[in-house]
């Protein structure tokens, strides 16, 4: 069977997980587009040091990362994932480091970064990690009471207020990588991770040329929401929430196909799970799952998928999306197209 082409957008938590459940399904030709406006924790330090002179590369090297073959995870390359992780006395992360030099050593050209990597590691990576953009810019935002915010670490900072995201954009504006805009042309499949919705996934949207590459695609484009709620970006949001916010950063007025949401609604789940739900909601978040007729009001033409495809951890009950149960259900979506 011919590998479809399949692209996937996030950042450095979400996307990893989906590129994984992809992996597990038997997909092997993925393109993982990340963003690269982080300006916080240790790529904040490298990028200040820098003077914003460079992109963050953290979702970038999370996802390479997550593109190694299951069946290649050897002693001696855990090893070197470890190494990769490895921070000193300045919060300057090894791994990042070590990116960034092979950047400088290859002109900024990741995929020879990444060929450098396989041949190092004697792997070969399941598809290929794109960054959005090539050119250092920051975001900025702007919240419902009218405050101006800048860089995307202030996205985390503001996490738990009341006065949500109303508009973001980059600064300066900075052109989308060619090899992003080709990979959305060429794709079969595009995936909008789960993440943060404006510093993993819109923040993909703002480099030019990103928006008219996804208004000429003919992709089925694929919706993973979130589990859980960000009091600043996600609280009490909808089924509906979500296409309007598409709508606007895409301009496309079906900017998903598909959309998979939790087969339990908030109530539900906080009658199955209070103490979890409880825990949650310390931190201003909640569950987010919804009922029929919540998802009911999208449009006919959005088919809706509500599964049980996550789980629950052992160490402090946190929500995850389970790469197993998500690849199967991305194994019959693709499958049956």
């Amino acid at each position: 069977m011919k590998q479809p082409n399949i692209v996937t957008f996030g950042g450095g938590t979400g996307s990893p997980v989906i590129i994984k459940s992809l992996i597990e399904a038997g997909f092997t030709n993925i393109k993982a587009i990340s963003s690269a406006t982080d300006s916080g924790g240790k790529t904040g330090s490298i990028r200040s040091d820098e003077r914003d002179r460079v992109i963050a590369v953290c979702d970038l090297l999370r996802n390479l990362l997550a593109l190694i073959p299951n069946h290649r995870h050897t002693k001696q390359l855990t090893t070197f994932t470890d190494l990769f992780s490895y921070t000193d006395g300045r919060n300057r992360n090894l791994g990042y480091t070590i990116y960034y030099a092979l950047l400088e050593k290859y002109n900024n050209d990741f995929l020879s970064v990444q060929k450098h990597l396989e041949q190092l590691l004697s792997i070969r990576f399941a598809g290929t990690a794109i960054p959005v953009t090539l050119s250092p810019a920051n975001l900025h935002f702007t919240t419902n009471s009218g405050k101006l915010f800048y860089g995307e670490h202030e996205l985390d900072r503001q996490s738990m207020s009341k006065d949500s995201v109303k508009s973001i954009w980059l600064k300066p504006s900075v052109p989308a990588t060619p090899l992003a805009l080709e990979a959305i042309s060429s794709a079969d499949y595009l995936i909008y991770s789960p993440g943060s919705l404006y510093g993993s996934i819109i923040a993909n949207f703002l480099p030019t040329g990103i928006i008219k590459a996804l208004q000429q695609s003919s992709a089925h484009k694929i919706l993973i929401t979130n589990l859980v709620s960000t009091r600043n970006e996600t609280h009490r949001f909808t089924p509906l929430d979500y296409l309007h916010l598409f709508r606007l950063y895409t301009r496309l007025d079906q900017p998903f196909d598909t959309i998979i949401t939790p087969y339990l609604s908030t109530k539900e789940f906080n009658h199955r799970y209070p103490n979890i739900a409880h825990s949650y909601a310390q931190e201003h978040s909640h569950f987010l799952g919804w009922t029929k007729a919540q998802s009911n009001k999208l449009p006919s033409s959005i088919h809706v998928i509500s599964a049980n495809h996550f789980s629950i951890t052992q160490k402090y009950s946190r929500l995850r999306h389970d790469p197993q149960k998500l690849g199967q259900i991305l194994r019959k979506i693709i499958s049956n197209h």
